[in-house]
């Protein structure tokens, strides 16, 4: 019956992780790269900078297999909950692992006799013991905040924390074995290359795969030339599951649907694309981001362990540093490498690259709860108190099920634009992304047409639009040419000349407003006019609101904003926290929005109208001081 368990209770933590994660699932769009993801998946595109090809292929796979009938977004998000659904299974299996080898003697001890190490260094776990610790530990890691976070909505993590586990259980199996290590060795350094060409986060990996390798088990370091050479040719199978990023050109020069970067034009092309250098520029920016990255880490570090789970947690430190310094060294090399990048990389949804710093915790934390509960057997069921405790904390924060917050802030947004609009805007996170996905896959509102101002500055950008929108790209020609001129000594690294390449940007968007907007309406998000940089844009034209945008034109109008468009009870109804960065940013924004109008109201003498936009600014977002300061000027 031991033996039973023991086989199948792996599948058993990922059945129970399974459930709870499609219970709490996002029904639809969510925040940022969701909606382009989704996209990209669904037509088999290229994605956003490094490119993701692991990503696009499984997830374009699981895209053809909907037999559910549910839609396609919620769909993927459902791929979400089984990438990390399997990442504790592997989890389980990492544990597992690590009992089936652990150390009980501190290695002070065991160097006083040498004769038979290996039987002094591994006492035998039972069985029942190793199942309940491997069983809780994963389960912890399932529940934790940061964890469960990836698998309620379609994104790139989830599949990234899999490849995670995948590569940590074959280098432990690798390091463990004593049979056909070279063979083992070949595998990890496939997996490693196949992991790379998921998330570039991998690298985080490296540095304590490479002290694992050198550190020999019962021998210590191995510099030799022997290792070295073995390490070079590890790099052959390294590169087979790197060979993956040969997708991105190759696709590309098929022009997809959604072709970012469209990497097939030159190598430098490509390259920019898959080291992700346009994101250097967030990368050890400042202390600041330091500090305000690491605060971010501690504010949720005790939500990843259930709150109890620290206790384990120290006990591992204590109890793997005596035994085992080699693993010992590779768990807390794993949680520095992961913390000296994160600490200081300047975004603002840093969450999730703390992630692999959690895996080598929670790890740490499985081998404290058999240090625990290694003399007390009989009692270990009670550490199925801490993950049931992590389950309870982290639910309501990750109950996704109901938060329809992106889908319908798109939706207001884009239905009270008229008939063949053009709008402007960098709302990338709450607007763009899902719009993209909503327009080019689902064929919403087909007739608008999205021109994204911060894409602009990239040149594959402007040649997908034109694919896109052909009819607004041609009449502003020249505009582009001159702007590309600039943009591709710019991608190129080449001299520019700062000011020009602004001046002709400038002008390219103005032109995409001036020679459409006699037969196309031109709106623009508020983001534009809150950007300095940005002023010159637009500047001859009223800004009437207009739902979520403000509608140009020229001159006096009697135009009067429509309130009947804007779905509130829809959009705010169901569950998130409005504490949560980007919930709070995009209820911010849309209460803002309507606040416009009421103040636009109330300029032309519709009071009544004024009120009830105020109050509906307010039902979104109590804190808004502008609506409250506006109803109080009229008298409540």
């Amino acid at each position: 019956m031991k033996s039973f368990f023991s086989k199948y209770t792996s599948l058993l933590v990922f059945i129970i992780s399974y459930i709870i994660y499609n219970f709490t699932a996002a029904p639809g769009l969510m925040f940022t790269d969701s909606g382009e993801l989704a996209a990209v998946c669904t037509t088999l595109g290229i994605a956003h900078p490094t490119g993701y090809p692991l990503f696009t292929i499984v997830g374009y796979i699981y895209s053809l297999i909907n037999f559910t009938g549910i839609s396609n977004i919620a769909h993927l998000n459902h791929f979400a909950a089984l990438m990390t659904s399997l990442s504790v299974m592997f989890f389980y299996l990492i544990i597992e692992t690590i009992l089936k080898n652990i150390a009980t003697i501190p290695e002070r001890k065991q160097k006083k006799n040498k004769k038979d190490k290996s039987k002094r260094i591994i006492e035998q776990v039972p069985e029942n013991l190793r199942i309940i610790i491997s069983a809780v530990s994963a389960l912890i890691y399932a529940f934790a905040l940061t964890i469960w976070q990836q698998a309620i909505m379609f994104e790139v993590y989830s599949l990234q924390l899999l490849m995670f586990n995948i590569v940590i259980l074959s280098m432990l199996r690798t390091w463990y074995s004593d049979d056909n290590q070279k063979k083992d060795m070949y595998i990890t350094a496939f997996f490693i290359g196949l992991a790379f060409a998921n998330h570039m986060t991998t690298m985080l990996l490296i540095p304590a795969v490479l002290f694992l390798f050198f550190y020999k088990r019962n021998e210590g370091f191995d510099f030799s030339g022997e290792r070295v050479k073995l390490l070079f040719l590890l790099l052959l199978p390294f590169a087979v599951g790197l060979s993956l990023y040969l997708y991105l050109p190759l696709r590309s020069a098929t022009m997809p649907e959604f072709n970012w970067g469209w990497v097939s034009r030159n190598f430098d092309k490509f390259w920019y694309h898959v080291s992700g250098k346009q994101y250097r520029v967030w990368m050890f920016a400042d202390a600041a981001t330091m500090k305000i990255n690491a605060e971010k880490f501690f504010d949720i570090f005790l939500y990843q362990f259930g709150w109890l789970g620290v206790i384990p947690l120290f006990a591992g430190f204590i109890h793997i540093f005596k035994t085992n310094k080699a693993i010992f060294g590779f768990l807390v090399i794993l949680v520095i490498s992961n913390l000296i990048y994160a600490f200081n990389y300047g975004i603002h949804d840093i969450e999730t690259y703390f992630s692999l710093s959690f895996i080598a915790l929670i790890i740490l934390t499985g081998i404290g709860l058999y240090s625990i509960f290694r003399k007390y057997t009989k009692y270990a069921a009670l550490a199925f108190i801490i993950p049931m405790l992590s389950l309870a904390i982290n639910y309501s924060e990750n109950d996704y099920s109901s938060n329809r917050l992106v889908p319908e802030y798109t939706k207001i947004l884009a239905d009270n634009l008229d008939s063949n609009a053009i709008v402007i805007s960098a709302q990338w996170d709450y607007f763009c992304s899902a719009f993209w996905y909503m327009q080019r896959v689902e064929n919403y509102r087909p007739d608008i047409v999205l021109i994204e101002k911060e894409l602009l500055r990239r040149t594959w950008y402007l040649e997908q639009f034109k694919r896109w929108y052909p009819e607004v790209a041609k009449k502003s020609e020249k505009e582009i040419r001159l702007y590309l001129s600039q943009l591709e000594l710019f991608e190129d690294e080449n001299d520019y000349d700062p000011f020009l390449i602004q001046k002709y940007y400038i002008d390219m968007v103005n032109s995409f407003i001036n020679q459409n907007i006699a037969n196309r309406p031109v709106y623009i998000t508020p983001d534009i006019l809150q950007n300095a940089t940005d002023k010159d844009i637009a500047s001859d034209y009223r800004k009437i609101p207009a739902g979520f945008a403000f509608k140009l034109v020229k001159g006096e109008t009697n135009a009067i904003p429509d309130l009947s468009k804007i779905n509130i009870d829809k959009f705010i109804a169901g569950h998130y926290d409005p504490e949560a960065h980007l919930v709070k940013g995009i209820l911010e924004t849309a209460s803002m929005g309507i606040t416009n109008i009421g103040r636009y109201a109330q300029y032309n003498g519709k009071i009544a109208l004024a009120h009830k936009a105020y109050n509906m600014a307010l039902k979104v977002y109590p804190e808004n001081q502008a609506a409250n300061s506006s109803l109080r000027e009229l008298g409540k």
